[in-house]
């Protein structure tokens, strides 16, 4: 067995495994596949408070190109219920929402929409399709007295002017049918969505007219005779984490009314502590500043990587109540400075603290530019000073020495420590590069050495003053502050083919260890001390011994090791 030595001294890493992506976290959560072993098949989660009250049921995902409806139902259901029964579907349409397509892929084109599949009264007796069928005998099974399906328009329905014969989109608006009497909840669950909607062509409004016919939750509604809503945001002009804000703060309001939440949960995107297992939720910066290509490119890896989940953030997020919630930090390429002065101070300074406190910091190109100790609004957070100013290049005048042109793709070297951390990429790889800060020690006050885990090997160079500045320095560097850990990359490997799984390496080794895994998760061992199973998954191994004694370091081992209560693997 090839163990490697530590990359973060004196600090346990955590590298622990679960046995898919969408385990269940919450409090008497039962977590069975819809459609167990088919190739749509999609987890749903079943909220148990053990105290009479309403059942429950929330759907997300149904349109593929709708994901706010599919995250923000992710993240209700780690909502703490504390009266009936909640029941979450977050990703009803898998094979639509992994291609970003409205319909099903390969459904045949009569059964394209599945939100047009579902029984109605006098149009169609039974569902059409696959998913339809199942998802209608599921909810239905469940004898839900309320249901909400979490939806995106288009467009904002208040000033949307659609060409003639096209239909006014339905973005922001709340569907429902007044004869069901919900005329008060409905203006309490506007009024929550619309509270810091500044711009009135984009204020929620109430459809009172009802879902349209064959929708899943018209069937709900025509066919269960039980009460139903579609909560629809609008995808265009507004971030993700604006949308499931707006999806929370309505579905807050409903839960409280109907007592089975008791406080403002609108808050809540991830799994208590104690109910991880192992779990690394990631929150990744999506607002001014990060590029909508670098928030896909990282949503794409880490929603690939089985032991995480990838919460999106706004600036407004960017605040103690809501970091504290998480294991890791992310922010992206784009533009450090601008991501700065979006979070602003207030921002800043909740950042430093999550980390202080022991949450993981990666910052990649802009996020690392703005992790360093470089400028005023720097976060001070890693000891990389930034070459930066003007030099006066002969014929052109002054120019900025940071910019180096387009992007390119550059030799990067990984050092001893590097190839320890990323034990399944090759030592030296070609990486692309964009304007990634080049680094040196800042020696700032009261920060630690970084650790140098890659080096560029190679440079590229805009004008003559650039050349020789950026061969042999720093590519990716690691450091600690506080009882925190912070990994800083320049240059791409999230949209360099074969090197994503970087990303996904960096957040484990950064992210704190919480609590010992007792699960030995290849034969479904639970036993009372830790499992000795050492089970390899790419670059993360659980490197936690049996009689509980761990090694305090992220271990790479090139063979599996027996289980102490299970045997061999």
């Amino acid at each position: 067995m090839n163990i490697a030595q530590p990359i973060f001294p004196l600090v346990r890493i955590a590298c622990v495994l679960s046995l898919i992506a969408s385990a269940g976290f919450a409090q008497n959560i039962a977590t069975p596949m819809l459609g167990q072993g088919r190739s749509w098949q999609t987890p749903y989660y079943v909220v148990d408070s053990g105290v009479d009250g309403p059942t429950v049921v929330i759907t997300g995902g149904i349109h593929g190109n709708e994901p706010a409806g599919a995250r923000s139902a992710e993240q209700i259901r780690h909502w703490p219920i504390v009266r009936g029964k909640l029941i979450v579907v977050p990703q009803v349409n898998t094979a639509g929402l992994q291609a970003n397509k409205r319909f099903i892929p390969g459904a045949p084109e009569e059964q394209q929409d599945l939100n047009r599949n579902f029984p109605s009264p006098g149009i169609a007796d039974e569902p059409r399709g696959e998913i339809a069928t199942e998802l209608w005998k599921f909810v239905v099974a469940q004898n839900p007295d309320w249901f909400f399906d979490l939806h995106e328009g288009f467009d904002f329905n208040i000033s949307h002017e659609p060409k003639p014969g096209n239909e006014k989109s339905v973005g922001s608006s709340i569907i429902y049918d007044r004869n069901q009497d919900l005329d008060v909840l409905v203006e309490r669950m506007l009024a929550a969505a619309n509270a810091n909607v500044t711009d009135d062509d984009r204020r929620f409004v109430s459809k009172g007219r009802g879902p349209k016919k064959t929708t899943l939750a018209g069937a709900v509604i025509d066919v269960l005779d039980r009460k139903a809503m579609i909560l629809e945001t609008t995808w265009q002009h507004q971030r993700l984490p604006v949308r499931t804000r707006q999806h929370r703060k309505m579905m807050n309001v409903a839960l409280n009314q109907l007592g089975m939440i008791v406080s403002d949960c609108s808050p809540v995107v991830a799994a208590p502590v104690d109910k991880r297992h192992g779990h690394i939720f990631v929150a990744l910066y999506d607002d001014e500043g990060g590029s909508d290509a670098g928030v896909a490119n990282l949503t794409k890896v880490f929603d690939a990587a089985p032991d995480m989940t990838v919460v999106h953030l706004g600036a407004d997020d960017i605040r103690e109540e809501v970091l504290s919630q998480f294991d890791v930090v992310v922010f992206g390429g784009g533009s450090g400075s601008v991501e700065a002065k979006t979070i602003g101070k207030e921002g800043a300074e909740a950042v430093r603290a999550f980390v202080r406190n022991g949450g993981g910091y990666v910052g990649v190109c802009a996020g690392a530019y703005l992790c360093s100790a470089h400028y005023t609004w720097s976060l001070n957070l890693i000891d990389t000073h930034v070459l930066t100013g003007k030099r006066e290049v002969e014929g052109s005048g002054p120019k900025s020495m940071w910019y180096r042109g387009g992007s390119s793709c550059q030799q990067m070297e990984l050092t001893t420590e590097g190839r320890q951390l990323f034990s399944g990429i090759s030592p030296n790889v070609d990486v692309r590069y964009q304007n990634g800060p080049i680094v040196s020690p800042k020696n700032f006050p009261g920060l630690k050495p970084y650790q140098v885990l890659a080096y560029f090997r190679s440079e590229q160079v805009l004008h003559p003053p650039q050349k020789g500045t950026m061969i042999d320095t720093p590519a990716i560097v690691s450091g600690e502050f506080g009882k925190g850990r912070v990994i800083s990359i320049s240059p791409h490997p999230e949209a360099t083919e074969g090197l994503e799984s970087m990303l996904a390496t960096a957040v484990t080794a950064v992210a704190p260890q919480r609590e010992p895994w007792r699960r030995c998760a290849t034969v479904g061992c639970d036993v009372a001390d830790a499992c000795g199973k050492m089970i390899r998954l790419g670059h993360r191994v659980c490197s936690y011994f049996s009689g509980g004694q761990g090694s305090g370091f992220p271990l790479v081992v090139s063979t599996w090791i027996s289980c102490a209560r299970c045997g061999p693997s």
